[in-house]
């Protein structure tokens, strides 16, 4: 009768092995198989309560597979050693029974409340996967040792299958990463192929604004550029933001961060940063526009929108985003440089359009490969009809020109030629013809150029005079050859100094261009005031003029020319600030000196090159006047108020101590409204 029991028994384990195989074959998640594992188990023993365990290793917790009679089913902390206690027992299994000091926490509780017996570790190599653990048996007998070898064997299937789906999730993770930074990477490709082809900087903002948004499901977002010699950070793009004029300073914690670290930052809810504050949002993302060590700009994106919600943007999503932004630097600097070689190439065509100088380039064959417009109008020819010639067919009858041509090419230095009777047009004509090697950034000669000014008209003399004194001057001297004549004079003058005040330390934060710009503006304005009230534009030194008024033509409202020209000059730079800053371009202030008295005046150097100038004393004392006088501020010497007081308000000022002076000078200051 014995045999015939343990028969049945042998029976009934195998099978319950035969279906835990059918089991772990069929199921395709560790949390069905676990199920299906600890139901079996408890079947084949004969036991009421038990449950199955899964050990993250990585963090030190548990938590509940399966279960059967365990109301908590939340992860916990396992106990301390759990896996070194266990392993003593990785072959086997451990009775509850006895004393298992090292159980403790909430895993003793789990086992208080299943009534357990048995647990089993459930170990792959040395590294513990769970715990199978099983309750009292139904009638309370004792375990046999048949039951406990069932146990452990159920166990060994359970690790294997637990191990196998571990190593499915992870090659399905991988899988998944691989995808995903697959499609990363097909985005990122088109992202760059998209903003690639945009050349404009502010259209390549949106673009870059716009596929940012997108890749991230933001629900707004702006792109945020430094404003020049400003720490002030200013949107260059926006979308869906209602304030499009909100300024944030770069000087922000978070802007130092990511400069210092030159990575982006993720703003959850309880940062609580001043730019959450600022911008009325929590979930905040920002990565610095870069390229190379140059951060050019910020992206900041707001709220990641998903079907559950707004959510915290992640760690891949900076990335990405980062990524996204070291393209859009790429594209931007690039879109930088080709706007900075249009307009060098627009610049440098509208000078050589602009210039009287006719300006031909050869290329390294000989033919004309461009024109400008004083050029044709030398020649009298079009575009058309010089362009891809050779300048042999081009200067046929002018073998003077082909000479040098030929001199510079052999050579390679420039050779010129002044007074050159030019027979290419039908008229009679005189230019002045220069040669020179056309060189590359590289230091290579490719081609020639040739300058031909024309110098026909006498006209050219007197415009050339006229940028420096009136016209009623010019045609005085002209009329007048002995007033060309080297020599000085004593002679009583009026001299103006203007000097605009922190101008190179102004310039040292503008481009060369914007500088020249500035000055040209502010000269066109002065020197046409001057020239309104016939004054003589005696030098440009830097920022500087020099006016004279009583020489070489004299008058007996000379000083009181230079004091309204030196008034209106003030007011004339109050109303071109006022551009200016509409311009976003910063304001300018001149300080102003005149000083009355007697100069040596006359033209000074050689035959072949001379100056007309004042010097003495008195050109001093109104360089002094001008260096002492503030921004706006008009400062005349005592001479100049003896004779002006009528005239305009005077506020006298304390006598100063200049160079070259012992005693102290009376100072006066004009009041005006400028």
């Amino acid at each position: 009768m014995v045999e015939v029991s343990a028969l049945d028994q042998l029976d009934y384990y195998l099978a319950s092995l035969d279906e835990l195989g059918e089991i772990l074959i069929d199921a395709d998640q560790s949390a069905s198989v676990s199920k299906g594992v600890l139901r079996l188990t408890l079947g084949t023993v004969i036991a009421s309560k038990g449950a199955i365990f899964l050990y993250h290793h990585n963090i030190d917790q548990l938590s509940v597979l399966a279960s059967q009679g365990l109301i908590k089913q939340t992860p916990f902390s396992s106990p301390k050693n759990l896996s070194s206690q266990s392993m003593k027992h990785r072959y086997g299994h451990i009775e509850l029974d006895k004393n298992q000091s090292w159980i403790t926490g909430e895993l003793k509780k789990c086992i208080i409340e299943l009534s357990a017996k048995i647990l089993v570790p459930l170990f792959h190599k040395d590294r513990l996967l769970g715990l199978l653990c099983v309750g009292k048996k139904f009638m309370g007998e004792a375990y046999t040792s048949a039951e406990i070898k069932i146990l452990e064997i159920i166990a060994n299937h359970l690790t294997k299958a637990l191990y196998n789906y571990e190593l499915i999730q992870n090659v399905d993770e991988k899988g998944r990463q691989l995808n995903l930074k697959l499609l990363e990477l097909e985005t990122l490709f088109d992202i760059s192929v998209a903003i690639s082809s945009v050349l404009d900087v502010d259209e390549l903002g949106e673009e870059i604004l716009w596929r940012s948004v997108g890749i991230l499901n933001a629900s707004k977002g702006m792109m945020l550029m430094p404003k020049e010699n400003s720490p002030i950070l200013e949107p260059n793009s926006s979308f869906n933001w209602e304030d499009t004029a909100v300024l944030i300073s770069k000087k922000l914690t978070v802007f130092k961060k990511i400069d210092d670290t030159k990575s982006g930052v993720i703003l959850t809810p309880g940062d609580k940063n001043s730019l959450q504050k600022k911008l009325g949002e929590d979930h905040i993302i920002i990565a610095p526009i870069q390229a190379k060590d140059n951060i050019l700009g910020y992206m900041v994106l707001c709220n990641k929108e998903t079907r559950h919600g707004v959510e915290a943007f992640t760690q891949t999503d900076l990335d990405l985003l980062s990524a996204l932004c070291n393209q859009g630097a790429v594209a931007l600097d690039n879109a930088r440089l080709f706007k900075d070689i249009t307009e060098a190439k627009q610049f440098n065509e509208s000078i050589l359009g602009s210039i009287a100088t006719g300006v031909i380039t050869l290329d390294p064959l000989g033919e004309i490969d461009s024109i400008n417009q004083a050029g044709m109008n030398i020649l009298k020819m079009s575009k058309d009809e010089t362009i891809g010639n050779h300048y042999m067919y081009l200067f046929e009858k002018d073998m003077e020109i082909i000479g040098l041509i030929q001199m510079t090419e052999m050579e390679n230095k420039i050779h010129s030629e002044i007074n050159m009777s030019f027979l290419t047009v039908s008229e009679e004509a005189v230019v002045n013809v220069s040669v020179a090697p056309r060189i590359d950034p590289g230091g290579s000669v490719r081609g020639l150029v040739i300058a031909i000014e024309d110098i026909t008209d006498v006209s050219k003399v007197k415009n050339t005079f006229k940028r420096y004194v009136s016209k009623q001057v010019v045609d005085e001297l002209l009329d007048d050859d002995a007033k060309l004549n080297l020599g000085g004079e004593e002679r009583e003058v009026t001299i103006l100094f203007s000097d605009i005040r922190g101008f190179t330390s102004m310039s040292e934060n503008m481009s060369p261009e914007n500088v020249v710009s500035t000055l040209n503006e502010y000269f066109s304005d002065m020197i046409d005031i001057v020239f309104k009230y016939n004054g003589t534009l005696d030098k440009i030194i830097g920022d500087e003029l020099m006016i004279v008024y009583g020489a070489p033509i004299s008058a007996k409202d000379d000083t009181q020319r230079a004091v309204t020209t030196a008034v209106e000059m003030q007011k004339q730079i109050t109303r071109l600030n006022k551009e200016r800053i509409k311009r976003k371009d910063m304001p300018i202030s001149a300080g102003i000196g005149i000083n009355r008295g007697i100069v040596v005046s006359g033209n000074i150097g050689s035959r072949d090159m001379m100056d007309y100038t004042v010097i003495g004393d008195t050109v001093n004392l109104g360089a002094r006047l001008c260096s002492a006088a503030g921004p706006g501020e008009i400062l005349v010497s005592s001479t100049v108020w003896k004779e002006t007081q009528k005239h305009y308000s005077y506020k006298k000022l304390e006598p100063i101590k200049v160079k070259g002076k012992k005693n102290k000078v009376g100072v006066y200051c004009i009041e005006h409204d400028g």
